[in-house]
């Protein structure tokens, strides 16, 4: 009797254990049979419980914002994402949905990766055809991705036969890292409020302009933000831009309505550098016959566009025009047309980073005609 009363406690202990067991799991992902060495492996913690899917930068808290954490809950397979916006600004959404609608295709391929018996189900996503190598062999599920969690723990994720993720190492660890990571308060919101909060925090916007009236007018005067010339219509904002690194893009955006002018017209959107002793700032404050000037043989002088030793012409970020009426005249009905309210632009202007990184310049707006703006 003691000595079966033993066997079912070791068995049950045993069990339990095994239930219990937590796995560390690291990822290297390749292209074309390179390994990619600027990405950080793929790392993931998982247990009868749950899965956690991040990488070793996360890890050692050295990853730039915004990044992502992904868990896994079990048995329901709930998708819990984490967004860290920046520090102290954490935002999750659950879905409860997205794995339970994986379709795959399981066939009788196998193979051992890392010496584990691995099965080949295969997906096909838009234009991707995905292979996965999963194993049931660890007794609990899990992977590098949201792909799989259902099927057992999956070891390899290949796409389109080029894109490679698999498992370097597995090992067995009492406990992960994630409480010094995952901790203070989360913001939870929907998979679509989550997705546009993701996407804003990747961007840093500087606001130059907003709801400002540019129109010509004796009206028109400067006050200590906004200096205004050419009897308002061109308005101008000193604005300091911050380091950009490599890789980043940058964009000029502007929103325009009409304040009254019921004709299309052009504007134009540029800064003044301010690297030299003289700028076309100088030529709005004095006059612009105080700027350089430049004959080309035509017998007319242009003054302030061409650069010399001591000044810098200005330089044009973007060009836009004003859609008859936005807004102003929306009032006017015809069958079958809805106005818009708004004309937005947006011009890549990364070409310009060397001119805008870590600089304080005047941004200026130019147009002819009465409109209201918003730039950033």
């Amino acid at each position: 009797m003691y000595k079966r009363t033993l066997f079912n406690f070791i068995a049950l202990l045993i069990c339990y254990l095994s239930y219990a067991q937590t796995y560390e799991v690291q990822y290297t992902s390749s292209y074309n049979g390179k390994v990619l060495t600027e990405q950080p492996p793929t790392l993931v913690w998982a247990d009868a419980k749950e899965n956690f899917i991040l990488n070793n930068t996360i890890r050692e808290q050295k990853s730039d914002y915004p990044f992502e954490i992904t868990k896994v809950e079990k048995p329901s397979n709930t998708i819990v994402s984490y967004a860290f916006l920046k520090p102290g600004e954490i935002i999750s959404s659950p879905d409860a949905e997205s794995v339970g609608k994986q379709n795959f295709e399981l066939t009788n391929e196998t193979k051992k990766i890392l010496g584990y018996n691995c099965k080949k189900a295969v997906t096909k996503i838009n234009s991707n055809t995905i292979e996965i190598w999963y194993t049931n062999d660890l007794k609990i599920t899990g992977g590098p991705s949201v792909l799989g969690q259902n099927l057992g723990f999956v070891l390899e994720v290949e796409r389109n036969k080029n894109s490679l993720v698999t498992a370097s190492s597995i090992k067995k660890i009492k406990k992960t890292d994630i409480g010094p990571i995952l901790k203070g308060s989360i913001q939870t919101t929907d998979l679509l409020g989550y997705k546009d909060l993701l996407w804003k925090s990747r961007f840093t916007t500087l606001k130059v302009f907003e709801n400002e009236t540019i129109n010509f007018s004796d009206e028109s005067k400067s006050d200590e933000h906004i200096k205004k010339f050419a009897n308002g219509t061109i308005i101008l904002k000193k604005i300091k831009f911050p380091a950009i690194k490599e890789g980043e893009n940058i964009f000029a955006e502007i929103k325009q309505q009409s304040n009254g002018d019921a004709y299309d017209r052009t504007g134009t959107v540029f800064f003044i550098p301010q690297d030299k002793a003289s700028s076309f700032f100088d030529g709005l404050e004095k006059g612009a016959k105080t700027l350089p000037v430049y004959e080309n043989g035509n017998g007319k002088q242009y003054f302030g566009v061409a650069a010399t030793e001591n000044y810098s012409p200005a330089v044009e970020m973007m060009r836009f025009f004003t859609a008859f009426g936005i807004q102003k005249f929306n009032h006017i009905q015809l069958k079958g047309k809805d106005w818009q309210t708004i004309s937005p632009y947006r011009q890549d202007i990364t070409e310009l980073k060397p001119s805008l990184s870590e600089k304080e310049l005047w941004i200026a707006l130019l147009s002819g005609i009465m409109i209201k703006a918003v730039i950033k």
